[in-house]
């Protein structure tokens, strides 16, 4: 079964999933390089881990990190802040 962990301001308008893997460098250092993003936007990221998890395994696999918003990929492996701008100024 995959873990939730949500690392977000309440209320927030928009909510993003990163889909992650336990002990993952790459994960980590996405999620630290969002937190300004939460502050700033008062967004909630919720971390998703895909360990355990069939379908997610299948869907996922080795992409992690990747950071979706209503379903829709948005990065895979870092960051991509122009991506995460574009749909931050579209809500």
């Amino acid at each position: 079964m995959s873990t939730t962990v949500a690392f977000e301001n309440q209320g927030a308008a928009l909510e993003f999933i990163l889909f992650s893997r336990c002990n993952c460098p790459l994960c980590e250092a996405m999620e630290e390089e969002l937190r300004p993003y939460i502050k700033q936007y008062a967004i909630t990221v919720k971390r998703q881990y895909i360990d355990n998890d069939p379908v997610l395994e299948q869907r996922y696999g080795s992409k992690v990190p990747v950071l979706t918003l209503e379903d829709k990929t948005l990065c895979e492996y870092y960051l991509n802040p122009e991506a995460l701008l574009t749909v931050l100024s579209r809500h």
